[in-house]
Formats: C-alpha cells, sequence, structure tokens
C-alpha cells in the first residue's frame, strides 16, 4: 500500500509540475541564482502557521543576502507544491523529512534522522529537486509527561515505560493503535505493554493536555514542537530506537533556484533550527497578543544574528 501512494504522489507531481510549466514565466538558470544581486526566489509556504513562520525565516535571510524573496503562503499540500517547485512557480519550501521520503518511496524503511537525510537527496532528485541541510528541529510527535511524573518515577526515555506500564494510561489521538508507535510498536520496540489508553482526539490541544496535567492520563502523545511542552514544563521522553519516525525540518528547492550561495545561505539558518526553538517560535505564534510570522522571524534571525538589524 505505501508503493502505490508513494507512486501516485510521484507521479501526480510530474504531471502537475509538467503543465504548471507550460503557464509559468520563462525558466531560471541556475547561473542566475548564483549570486544574490538582484536574483528573486519565491518562497512557499504551506497553511499552519509554524510553516508560514518558517517560509520567512529562509526568505527574511535571503533578502539580507540581496535576493528578491516573494513570498506564496498557498501552496497547497504536498503533492501540489512538488508541483509548483518543478515549475518554477516556487523556489524553496520548508518539507518534513520523513513524511517527504515517504511520500516519494512508500516501500522506505528508514526512521532514524542519519538514515532518511541519507536515502532523501536521492530520492528527490527523482523529482529534479534538491534537498538542503535539514534542521535539528523534529516536527514528529512524541511522548511526554509532567516533571512531577518523570522525577517521581525516574522515566527519562520510552522504553522506561516498560517497569511501570501497569500503573499507566497513554493519552492519544484515535488512530494510535494504527500508528508504528502506538501499542504493536511499543511492544515490539521497547517492550511496553499493558498500559491502558484513552482517545483524546484533538491532536494534542487543550483537552489532552487537561488530561495529562490532572493525572487523567500519565502519559500523553502530542506534537514534539507544541508550545504546549514550553507553557507547563513537560517532558519528553527519548526515543533512542527510533520508534517514531523522524521529522526534521528540511527545505526543498526546485532545480532553477537551487545553487551553492543559496546552500551555504540557507544551510547555517538550518542548523539554529531546534525542536526547542522551534517550540518557542510556535509560543510566540500562539501567545495572547500574538506576533505576524514575518515579525516573528525577524525577531529571531535578528537574536541569533543572521541577519542584520
Amino acid at each position: 500500500m505505501h508503493s502505490r501512494v508513494g507512486l501516485r504522489i510521484l507521479a501526480g507531481a510530474l504531471a502537475i509540475g509538467t503543465a504548471l510549466s507550460l503557464t509559468a514565466c520563462g525558466a531560471r538558470s541556475a547561473d542566475e541564482l548564483n549570486s544574490g544581486h538582484g536574483a528573486r526566489i519565491s518562497v512557499g509556504a504551506h497553511n499552519s502557521v509554524e510553516n508560514r513562520i518558517l517560509a520567512q525565516i529562509y526568505g527574511q535571510v535571503l533578502a539580507d543576502r540581496g535576493y528578491l524573496v516573494d513570498y506564496n503562503e498557498g501552496v497547497g499540500d504536498r503533492a501540489a507544491s512538488i508541483a509548483a517547485l518543478q515549475s518554477g512557480h516556487i523556489d524553496l519550501v520548508a518539507e518534513t523529512s520523513g513524511d517527504l521520503l515517504y511520500a516519494i518511496d512508500g516501500t522506505a524503511f528508514a526512521r532514524s534522522r542519519d538514515d532518511i537525510e541519507d536515502a532523501l537527496p536521492e530520492e528527490v532528485e527523482k523529482l529534479g529537486l534538491h534537498v538542503l541541510r535539514a534542521a535539528p528541529a523534529d516536527k514528529a510527535v512524541a511522548f511526554v509527561v509532567t516533571e512531577d511524573f518523570a522525577r517521581s518515577r525516574q522515566v527519562a526515555s520510552i522504553g522506561e515505560l516498560a517497569y511501570l506500564a501497569d500503573d499507566i494510561t497513554i493519552g492519544a489521538d484515535s488512530d494510535f493503535d494504527e500508528q508504528r508507535y502506538g501499542p504493536g510498536g511499543l511492544l515490539s520496540v521497547y517492550r511496553v505493554a499493558g498500559f491502558d489508553t484513552r482517545e483524546l482526539s484533538d491532536d494534542g490541544g487543550a483537552a489532552t493536555l487537561g488530561a495529562l496535567l490532572t493525572d487523567s492520563v500519565q502519559v500523553a502523545v502530542i506534537p514534539a514542537a507544541s508550545p504546549a511542552i514550553l507553557r507547563n514544563n513537560l517532558r519528553v521522553l527519548a526515543d533512542p530506537k527510533s520508534l517514531i519516525t523522524a521529522q526534521n525540518i528540511v527545505p526543498l528547492v526546485g532545480n532553477s533556484a537551487y545553487s551553492p550561495d543559496v546552500e551555504q545561505i540557507v544551510d547555517p539558518v538550518s542548523d539554529e533550527i531546534t525542536t526547542e526553538e522551534l517550540r518557542a517560535l510556535n509560543e510566540r505564534a500562539t501567545a495572547s497578543v500574538p506576533l505576524s510570522p514575518e515579525s516573528i522571524a525577524r525577531e529571531w534571525l535578528v537574536g541569533k544574528g543572521l541577519i542584520r538589524e
């Protein structure tokens, strides 16, 4: 099944890209974008505020180096954004490594960050695209507990739940049982069995956090970059055996925009985007008086010394 899905994504992206290229403004050569002196780059963004912040981060650092940057915040789903990259309608978009790999190759088995990063370049080249260096930031889900629970039960990793499983309830979305990190994976990878589960289908939102903080559940499965982890001082349990497929932020670049210059500008920025930094960026976006993605990105880039004030 994974293989058929991957092939449909690949074939669909190539077909849409070919159609779009017929209406694209003239193709730009790599030489044209080899210097930032007035070269134009279009940075795409998916619909989430987080992805719009990432688009602004990459776009603003390119603008600081002399590129003329346009933003397209309506690039659609993965197949549509890949087609837009192939046609030159956009030049760069922030992707997630694991999902991108499996969309192209449904038979892939890589799970860890290193294995996925090793496999990705060859796979995206099949689409006529390039990936730049992945950021440390991981957008996958995470198993989290309260600080009090971690300290009192002396648990720091998912595997250590095996010793506590008979006494815990895990709160997660309705598809938890079908996920690789669900009960079957917990048993086969970490020998964790005997726990109860509670369905909390709000993607790690208020209901899940409320249940965790009131001890209705002792472990919750929520997005690793959720600002709730910061706000509530939650402990993320380590996953040394890669039960959860890595989903690191990775810039995906169209062939017409790729150049050593772009790579040298973007890679150091990605190096600074850790999971903790991504949580903090999301925190700013969901504060009681939220800033715009443009302002959040600029403040972060200036603070890191990546662009001039």
